[in-house]
């Protein structure tokens, strides 16, 4: 590990989004819809699975938060 080199992650460390937060709902199909995309391109893009873990917990009842990152876009 002393010779190893930082890696930068591909989400924010400091980032808390939690299940019980408060926002306007999004349709669970078009949720569930995009993250079944994602899931698909796992299988050629594997540095963003831990990315679309993250947002799966989401997918029962997800809120506009879950489509948009902290800064907005």
């Amino acid at each position: 590990m002393e010779n190893s080199k930082p890696v930068d992650t591909p989400v924010e460390t400091n980032m808390k989004s939690s299940k019980k937060r408060q926002g306007a709902k999004v349709d669970p199909t078009y949720f569930q819809s995009l993250v079944g995309n994602l899931c698909y391109l796992t299988a050629i893009r594997p540095d963003i699975l831990y990315d679309v873990g993250l947002i799966s917990r989401y997918i029962e009842s997800p809120i506009q938060i879950h489509l948009q990152n902290e800064r907005g876009y």
